[in-house]
């Protein structure tokens, strides 16, 4: 826990200037919290070219993401902008409002749809982990009601070869890692490292069954009707599996089924689809960005007949072949640990948690935060625990808790 003492600002100045004797040692000159997010989108859209981010720091995703599932769960915007001696934005934090009791905290927006947790920093080398907290202990004194903490997860220590200035003093390891792969120039080069010779002949024959019966055709929806087709198919597999496991389904809300919806719908979500014939057998959502393909999802048909021929495995090697043919040069399938991701991605990525606490509430609500990340990453790395944890998880579902 970094535990940040705020500057003293009048809670009521939403452009409050740094102390004068601090300019020269602090790479930005004042602080904005813009409270609406159509008033952060001129320094967002000037900072997205220039700042090592990914998709999901995009403001379309912030958009979506706030007008559907944010609205839904009361987590309004709280996007803190840093700007230097000539008004020029030079960081961008992009935060969503929470609260528990008498609690005031932020966290980063997107819940457990963003992957990966990063701010837009126009130089991130010219930041210390002492400037991002002076940052933020301006945004929470200048936050109405003023903020307690920043509670932060899942974030990368870098992102592109460019270091997180976030990532300096004080952290500790998040409770999964995320996994991603680096794609050369051929598909062939890609699944040699991963396939024997036996396997990728496995591979044929899976994939001549299913073309016995009908066509198998991978293709990436477009239009209103396709996406609405390629959400159905998902949503429908997506619920049928997770009843089968006896877990809840994360997109079973209306406001999940408007915030991919959304999504698409700008562009800033794609839907890869692989079709039997008429039928939709495997829906893979993924975020483009500038040099990535971010997975944020994926769902395949539960009929035995189709099942047995791997479609999810069949759907991701077609999505990395398209990756590969658009010229993208990574590929990943976001955190959590699962043997699909072990095979398709050769690098395990690990994120880290922190917090920047501003008063006693903050400092306790800092440590609970952590001790409980802390404690969920144990249960993961234990086979005893993350049964257990299971088996209590399909109780839950079975109970409609």
């Amino acid at each position: 826990m970094s535990l940040a003492s705020a500057p003293a600002h009048s809670p009521s100045s939403r452009h409050a200037p740094t102390s004068p004797a601090r300019r020269p040692l602090r790479p930005f000159a004042r602080v904005e919290v813009c409270e609406a997010l159509e008033d952060a989108r001129l320094p967002w859209m000037a900072l997205a070219p220039e700042a090592s981010a990914s998709p999901y720091q995009s403001f379309d995703f912030a958009r979506a993401w706030f007008a559907t599932i944010g609205a839904a769960e009361g987590a309004p915007p709280l996007i803190v902008v840093a700007r230097d001696d000539i008004g020029q934005p030079v960081a961008l934090l992009p935060f969503a409002r929470a609260a528990r009791g008498p609690l005031r905290f932020a966290v980063f927006l997107g819940g457990k749809d963003s992957n990966f947790n990063l701010g837009l920093f126009r130089s991130a080398g010219a930041w210390s982990r002492d400037d991002v907290a002076a940052l933020l202990g301006a945004a929470a004194a200048q936050a109405t009601p003023r903020l307690d903490a920043f509670l932060l997860m899942n974030q990368p220590p870098g992102w592109r070869g460019i270091a997180n200035p976030l990532a300096g003093g004080e952290t500790q390891p998040s409770p999964s890692f995320a996994y991603a792969s680096a794609l050369p120039g051929d598909f062939s080069l890609w699944l040699d490292a991963r396939a024997s010779k036996d396997a990728k002949k496995k591979m044929r024959k899976k994939r001549a069954r299913l073309e016995a019966t009908a066509p198998l055709v991978h293709s990436r929806a477009a239009g209103a009707q396709e996406i609405d087709r390629a959400l159905a198919a998902f949503h429908v597999e997506r619920r049928a599996r997770t009843a089968a496991l006896g877990v809840p389904d994360p997109y079973a809300t209306a406001a999940a089924h408007a915030f991919l919806a959304e999504l698409a719908r700008d562009g800033a979500l794609e839907l890869h689809t692989l079709s039997h014939g008429d039928r939709i057998i495997a829906v893979f959502g993924a975020l483009p960005g500038a040099e990535r393909l971010s997975g944020l999802f994926i769902g395949h048909d539960g009929d035995p007949e189709i099942a047995r021929s791997s479609p999810g495995e069949i759907m991701l090697h077609a999505v990395v072949a398209d990756a590969i043919a658009r010229g993208f040069a990574a590929f990943d399938l976001g955190v959590g640990e699962a043997r699909y991701k072990d095979e398709a991605c050769e690098i395990v990525e690990p994120l880290f948690d922190s917090a920047f606490a501003f008063t006693f509430k903050g400092q306790l609500a800092a440590w609970t935060f952590l001790a409980a990340r802390r404690a969920k990453r144990a249960i993961k790395r234990s086979p005893r625990l993350k049964a257990l944890h299971a088996r209590l998880r399909r109780l839950r579902g079975r109970s409609g808790d």
